[in-house]
C-alpha cells in the first residue's frame, strides 16, 4: 500500500501534480502531555493524526495528510511526568514555517487540525501570519469544535454533566482512546473528577470541551486537578469513541470540500498614496 494521500510519500514531481489537482494539505498538530493515569501521553498528537489520516485516506482526491507536528505548547502541564513542551514563540514560528513551505510550493489552501487546547492561541497566530505574509488561505479547527457543526450531535452520546464532564481526559477524550486502541487504555485507573475550576459553580469561568465560560483563567494544571483528569472519564466507552471519530472525520471532509470550493475576495489597499514601507509586524 503506497498511501499516496500522505504528503511525505509523494515524490517531488507528484507534489507538482498535487498542486495542479488542487489538493488541500491538512496539518495535524498535537503535543505530548499527561492525560490522567489511564490514557497515554500521546493522546493529543494521536487523535489529530488519526482523524486527519482517515479523512485523507477516504478522500485522496481532496486531501493530503501532512506529517503530524507532535510537540506543542504545554508548559502548564510540566508538573506531570512525561509532558514535553515548546516555547509558544518557537512553536508559532515553527508551524508558520511549515505552512509557508507548503505555500511556497504552490498550495493555496491549507487546513490545520489541532488536538491540544493550549495550542490554539499560537496556532491562530501562525495561521494569521501565513495569510498575511503569503497569498494562501489557512483554516484552523480542533477535533472537538468540529463535532458541533451538526446541531445535537454532542447531546446524542454525552452522559456527563455540562459543563465539566468532557474536559481534559474526560468522557470524550477517553472514549476516543478506547476506539483508537483500547489495549493502551487502563480504564481501571479512570476516575471522574470535577476540577477545582468547575466546583466553583461560577457563571463566568468554567471549563469543558464544548462549554467555555465568558472569562478564562490559565494556570498550572496541577492546581485544579489532582490526577490530571478533568471530567467524567468513567463514562467513556469504545462505542462513544467510534461515533465521535466518525463525526470528526466526516465533518473534516465536508469542510474541506466547502473550503476548496469557496472563493475569497482579493485584498484591497485603500490608501490614496501607496505606502512606502512594509506592513508592520
Amino acid at each position: 500500500m503506497n498511501e499516496k494521500w500522505r504528503y511525505e510519500n509523494l515524490r517531488w514531481p507528484e507534489i507538482n501534480e498535487a498542486v495542479e489537482r488542487g489538493l488541500v494539505p491538512v496539518l495535524p498538530v498535537g503535543t505530548v502531555e499527561q492525560h490522567g493515569p489511564h490514557l497515554p501521553i500521546k493522546m493529543d498528537l494521536w487523535t489529530a493524526h488519526e482523524i486527519v489520516s482517515e479523512a485523507a485516506r477516504r478522500r485522496p482526491d481532496r486531501l493530503l495528510a501532512m506529517p503530524t507536528v507532535p510537540y506543542g505548547f504545554t508548559t502548564h502541564v510540566m508538573d506531570f511526568p512525561g509532558t514535553i513542551t515548546v516555547h509558544p514563540e518557537t512553536f508559532t514560528r515553527y508551524v508558520t514555517d511549515v505552512l509557508k513551505s507548503a505555500c511556497y510550493h504552490g498550495f493555496k489552501k491549507l487546513i490545520m487540525l489541532n488536538g491540544h487546547g493550549s495550542n490554539i492561541p499560537p496556532l491562530e497566530l501562525a495561521a494569521r501570519r501565513v495569510m498575511l505574509e503569503t497569498d494562501a488561505i489557512v483554516s484552523l479547527t480542533s477535533w472537538w469544535p468540529i463535532l458541533t457543526a451538526n446541531q445535537g450531535f454532542v447531546d446524542s452520546w454525552r452522559e456527563s454533566e455540562a459543563p465539566g464532564g468532557t474536559g481534559h481526559a474526560g468522557e470524550a477524550e477517553s472514549s476516543l482512546g478506547l476506539h483508537l486502541d483500547e489495549s493502551l487504555i487502563e480504564m481501571g485507573e479512570a476516575e471522574s473528577h470535577v476540577t477545582w475550576t468547575n466546583r466553583q459553580k461560577s457563571k463566568f469561568e468554567y471549563v469543558d470541551l464544548f462549554h467555555v465560560g465568558p472569562v478564562s483563567i490559565s494556570g498550572w494544571t496541577s492546581t485544579f486537578t489532582e490526577k490530571g483528569i478533568c471530567g467524567a472519564a468513567e463514562l467513556a466507552t469504545k462505542e462513544k469513541g467510534e461515533v465521535i471519530f466518525e463525526e470528526a472525520v466526516s465533518n473534516l471532509i465536508e469542510w474541506a470540500d466547502e473550503f476548496h470550493a469557496r472563493e475569497f475576495p482579493p485584498r484591497v489597499d485603500h490608501h490614496t498614496r501607496k505606502p512606502t514601507t512594509d506592513v508592520p509586524g
